[in-house]
Order: structure tokens, then C-alpha cells, then sequence
């Protein structure tokens, strides 16, 4: 008997069976404080940096805010309700939207791609950081896409994959020492540039580049940016939800940790980019510092990247030996993980320029995220009632409910298709076209809504008569 108790419990901890509420470790504070080290993270420079390009201080702030506290909620009330009220794994409750293959194609599209850009975008932001270093102890000038610049971002590459080959270990002692000291490195980058600006001159500079003339159209884009960045936690919090007492605690630390933590970074980056003319943290940093100071912030921008890009390598892979086939659970750990890396090795060779159009990266992960909120809300809240089949969650696929057809349901895959095509046609993140609504609306909304909306009426249209994933049938 405690042969099986072991057992179960091991396969709880791997997403293999759902936490017993006796297991969880996670109350409402330990969430929020786990939550807070995952958001104090140096991509918040970027977001801030990046609403400078459109909007000033005073408007900046306001869309940070806004944008935030929306996408963070709708995030949450999609992934961390159930996996706190069921202690299932995040991608196991998704075969009940989508079926037992279809979670894994929004796994691969959510997740893979995702995870990617962003380890991508950090490597690069870490060789930027350690070139900009080198120029200034030197004296020379910097390359921002030099070949010092791509040497640093591979090594941070196959230095973030020797840490998490080590297992979490590793993973939480990084985590202990870089998030405390990432909140002093905000406060001080926020001293110096007061100490520069009054907070009054500060709230009154104009963006850095607007690319309209309308400043309502240029703020609505400044909202987008923050609604993508908070509906960008939606691969992750679901999993990290699992681990709480129940649904409140699951829900409320985000608003304290992912939303409050982010908003902070955010405005310091804000503030960094418009005072020094400039969204790129790596240079207004060693502006604002000098030399002395500026070389220590670059580095330890630099090494807070590796921790940022392990947290999310480790949460991907685990993810997908969750989704995965027999055949990718047999793969090596260290071997999954380097092959993980690949596309982030080819991104920093063949396009370091997406570092500076990060943005727009950001901006397509919400047409899809925003409307993967919309179906979970639409389908666990109005069409279960908040209630699931443990049992058929973790039943084989071919003997299970949310088998659908062949896996997939096809109800939930259209809608989803409808989501991100809404989303598009209000909202273009590569040439920043947009319909008239979109200066009401955003464009994240109406994807969540219509995306929410579509599941909603087709799944009681022809879900039930099919007998299609066990949903009530009042």
C-alpha cells in the first residue's frame, strides 16, 4: 500500500494524476510570491520600452494597467479555476475543449512557438547586455547585431540548457537570488532616472516614435501590447495553479503577483525608454547608470535572462512529455531540452532583428492566447458548470469521452480558428492595420469574445446531440 501511495504521488508531482488537495503545497501567499518571482522578469523592461514607441508616461501607465488587469484575469479564470479546484495538470483539463489530440496541437501552437521567440528574444537581449558591457569597459562602441552580441546569445542558449538539465534544484536557488535582486535593480534604475527627471517631466514626455497621428489609435495599440502580455501567462499559470490549496487561491495571487509585479517592471522600463529617447533597456540603462553602474546593471540584466529562460524551457518540456507520445517520453531528458533549443540557435543566427520588433512577436501570441481564454471560460464555466470527469481526463484516449472525433474536437478547433482570424482581420500585429473598431474594442477582446462565443453556440448546438465530451445536456 505505500508502494502505491508513493506511486501515485510521483505521478501527481509529473501531471500524470491530478494533486490530492492534501498535496498541494501552494496558500495564498507562497502563490503570490511564486508568481511575483515569474513576473519580476527583464522581458517587463521590453513590454515598458516597447509602450514608449506609441504613447508617453501619463497615457503609458494607463495602458499597462489596462491592459494588464484584463488579460491577466481572463488568463486566470480560463487556466487557474479548474487546476486549482482539480489539481490537474493545465494541458490535461484542455482535452476537454479540445479533445485528447487537439490539446496537443494547441500545446505545440501555444507553447512550442511561443516558448521559442521568447528564448529567442532573451538570448538576444543577454548578448546585448554582455556587448554593451564590453563597449563600455572598453571604451569602443557597442553592436547590437554583431557578432559578440550572437556568441553571448548562443552561450546563454546552452548555458540556460546546463541548468535546467540539472533538474528544478537549480532552477530554484537562480530563482531565490535573482528575484529579490531584480526588484532592487527597478528601484534603483527608477532612482537614478528621477534623479534626472522630475516625476512631473517625466509624466510629461511626448512617445518615443508614434507611428499615427491619433493619439486615441496610438494608446488603444499601447492597451493591445499590455493585453498581450498579459494573456502571454496563458501557457504557463495554469500549471503553477495546480499546485494551491483551491480555486480562490488559485485565482486572487495573480492579481498581487503576475499582474502587480509585471505593471511594476513595466513602468520602469517606460520611464527608462522615454527619458532616454530610446525602448532598448540595454542601452538606456548604461545612459542612466554611467559606466560603473551601468556595467553592473548590464550584467546582471544579463544573468536575470538565464533565469527567466530556464523557468520557461523547464515549464515547456514538462509540458511536453505531458502531451507528448510514448515516443518523445522516451527521449532523453538532456537530448528533449537541446532539441528544444534548435530554432532559438537559428532565430539569434538568421534574424537578430527580431529583438527590435519584439513587440510585434508579443502581439501575434495574443490572437491566439486570447482566444484559448475565451473557449476555456466559455467552455468550463457555461457549458460544464464547473464541473469535470477527473476520471475521463486521465482515461486512455482511445477508451475516453473527450476522444471527440479522432481526438480532436472540431468544435473548439473552429472556434479557435475563428478567434485568431477576428483578431487579424481588427487587428494586423505586423503592419499595426486596423478596422475601425479596433480603436473601441482592441482586438484581444473581440477574439476572446467571438472565439468564446462560437464554441458556446456550436457545442450546444451539435456537441450533446453527438455525444460529444460528456457536456450536459441541460
Amino acid at each position: 500500500m505505500a508502494d502505491q501511495t508513493k506511486e501515485f504521488r510521483a505521478a501527481a508531482e509529473r501531471g500524470d494524476a491530478p494533486l490530492l488537495p492534501s498535496e498541494r503545497l501552494w496558500g495564498f501567499w507562497e502563490f503570490t510570491y511564486a508568481n511575483s518571482a515569474l513576473a519580476i522578469a527583464t522581458w517587463a523592461f521590453l513590454i515598458g520600452g516597447a509602450v514608449g514607441l506609441f504613447v508617453g508616461p501619463k497615457e503609458g501607465i494607463a495602458a499597462i494597467v489596462i491592459g494588464n488587469i484584463i488579460g491577466v484575469v481572463l488568463t486566470a479564470l480560463a487556466t487557474c479555476i479548474p487546476a486549482g479546484k482539480y489539481g490537474a495538470e493545465q494541458f490535461v483539463v484542455l482535452r476537454s475543449q479540445f479533445g485528447t489530440n487537439g490539446s496537443r496541437l494547441v500545446y505545440f501552437l501555444a507553447v512550442v512557438f511561443l516558448t521559442m521567440g521568447w528564448l529567442a528574444v532573451l538570448a538576444m537581449m543577454f548578448g546585448r547586455s554582455i556587448d554593451g558591457m564590453a563597449a563600455m569597459v572598453s571604451g569602443g562602441d557597442a553592436s547590437p547585431t554583431g557578432i559578440k552580441m550572437v556568441i553571448a546569445a548562443l552561450g546563454a542558449i546552452c548555458l540556460t540548457w546546463f541548468i535546467v538539465a540539472r533538474g528544478p534544484t537549480s532552477i530554484k536557488v537562480f530563482n531565490m537570488i535573482v528575484s529579490p535582486a531584480l526588484v532592487g535593480l527597478m528601484v534603483v534604475m527608477l532612482f537614478l532616472i528621477l534623479r534626472q527627471q522630475s516625476f512631473s517631466d517625466l509624466l510629461a514626455m511626448p512617445a518615443i516614435d508614434p507611428p499615427f497621428e491619433d493619439r486615441h489609435l496610438n494608446f488603444i495599440i499601447a492597451v493591445e501590447v499590455n493585453m498581450a502580455a498579459g494573456f502571454s501567462w496563458w501557457p504557463y499559470i495554469g500549471n503553477l495553479a495546480r499546485l494551491t490549496k483551491n480555486e480562490r487561491t488559485a485565482f486572487w495571487p495573480n492579481i498581487i503577483g503576475i499582474f502587480g509585479a509585471a505593471v511594476l517592471g513595466e513602468i520602469v522600463g517606460l520611464f527608462g525608454a522615454v527619458a532616454l529617447a530610446n525602448s532598448d533597456p540595454t542601452i538606456w540603462m548604461t545612459i542612466v547608470g554611467g559606466v560603473g553602474v551601468g556595467v553592473i546593471a548590464l550584467g546582471f540584466v544579463a544573468f536575470a535572462n538565464i533565469t527567466s529562460m530556464a523557468n520557461i524551457l523547464y515549464s515547456s518540456v514538462v509540458g511536453l512529455r505531458q502531451v507528448g507520445t510514448d515516443g518523445i517520453r522516451r527521449i532523453r531528458w538532456e537530448i528533449i531540452l537541446a532539441l528544444f533549443c534548435v530554432i532559438p540557435v537559428i532565430l539569434v543566427l538568421v534574424y537578430p532583428g527580431m529583438y527590435d520588433g519584439f513587440f510585434i512577436f508579443l502581439v501575434w501570441t495574443s490572437a491566439l492566447n486570447s482566444a484559448l481564454a475565451g473557449i476555456g471560460i466559455a467552455d468550463y464555466f457555461f457549458l460544464r458548470r464547473q464541473k469535470l470527469d477527473l476520471a475521463a481526463l486521465y482515461s486512455p484516449p482511445a477508451k475516453s469521452v473527450f476522444r471527440f472525433v479522432g481526438g480532436f474536437n472540431p468544435i473548439g478547433l473552429f472556434a479557435l480558428a475563428v478567434g485568431f482570424i477576428v483578431y487579424v482581420w481588427v487587428f494586423n500585429p505586423q503592419t499595426l492595420a486596423n478596422a475601425a473598431a479596433f480603436k473601441y474594442l482592441t482586438a484581444s477582446i473581440p477574439s476572446c469574445l467571438a472565439a468564446g462565443l462560437v464554441h458556446f453556440v456550436l457545442t450546444k448546438a451539435f456537441a450533446a446531440a453527438k455525444g460529444w465530451g460528456a457536456y450536459p445536456r441541460r
